[in-house]
């Protein structure tokens, strides 16, 4: 696709202020059901009109992924939760993956995002440590208001920022404060979820993930959610 194209469609997503990387998914089970080709500019132009004038169409659309999916009865609607996953794969990406299915936010990558992580040679609970330490890092910066995409700088700082926090509020918090502090948020965000109706088989992924491998990789999802609860302690 021509970048101008993109350029111009994600003005209209903007505009709109709808999230991309969830219309992006919605575009795209839409065509996956055959409303129209893959990398169809027009369409993709069309599907945001929809949404702006609230015609029938775009009422549907606008609610997203896993209802677009349902309604047209697509197989493979790429939703964790209903929310729909971004462009790290989790079948190459694993430990992001293992954050996308356990995080109580939905497919939500910026819960705990570890792209270059090899995880290939790595046993699940070593791969789930990994994400949960990510997790409990970027809830911490959640919770302070601090970017997460600063966190080479933010995570190698934290006696800074204790004493920061000490100097702002006359506190004598030490620099294990930080991960302390993600961990009681993940735990009350996943309590929220369990007495909200979630269980973990809101963790599994689609089922295409587990049959269909990713190529040049071959690669298909090698952990159900049952395996990676049993891990899944702060």
């Amino acid at each position: 696709t021509d970048p101008d194209d993109l350029a111009r469609i994600n003005f209209l997503a903007n505009d709109l202020g709808v999230d991309t990387i969830e219309i992006g998914a919605t575009i795209g089970v839409l065509m996956e059901a055959g409303l129209a080709e893959f990398g169809d500019v027009a369409f993709m132009t069309q599907f945001f009109e929809e949404l702006r004038v609230g015609s029938e169409k775009g009422r549907l659309w606008a609610q997203g992924t896993a209802r677009v999916g349902e309604h047209y009865g697509v197989a493979r609607v790429p939703v964790i939760k209903k929310q729909a996953i971004s462009a790290y794969d989790p079948r190459v990406v694993e430990a992001t993956g293992i954050t996308m299915m356990v995080t109580a936010q939905g497919a939500d990558h910026t819960a705990g995002n570890l792209p270059v992580l090899d995880c290939s040679d790595m046993p699940l609970e070593d791969i789930v440590a990994a994400s949960l330490e990510a997790q409990a890092q970027y809830a911490a910066s959640d919770a302070l208001g601090l970017c997460i995409f600063g966190r080479s700088v933010t995570f190698a700082q934290l006696e800074f920022i204790a004493g920061t926090l000490n100097d702002a509020h006359g506190t004598n918090l030490g620099p294990e404060f930080y991960l302390q502090l993600g961990k009681e948020t993940l735990d009350l965000e996943w309590r929220f979820n369990r007495m909200a109706g979630f269980t973990e088989d809101d963790d599994e992924l689609p089922s295409f993930f587990y049959e269909e491998p990713l190529a040049p990789t071959n690669k298909v999802a090698r952990f159900h959610s049952a395996e990676v609860n049993q891990y899944l302690t702060t």
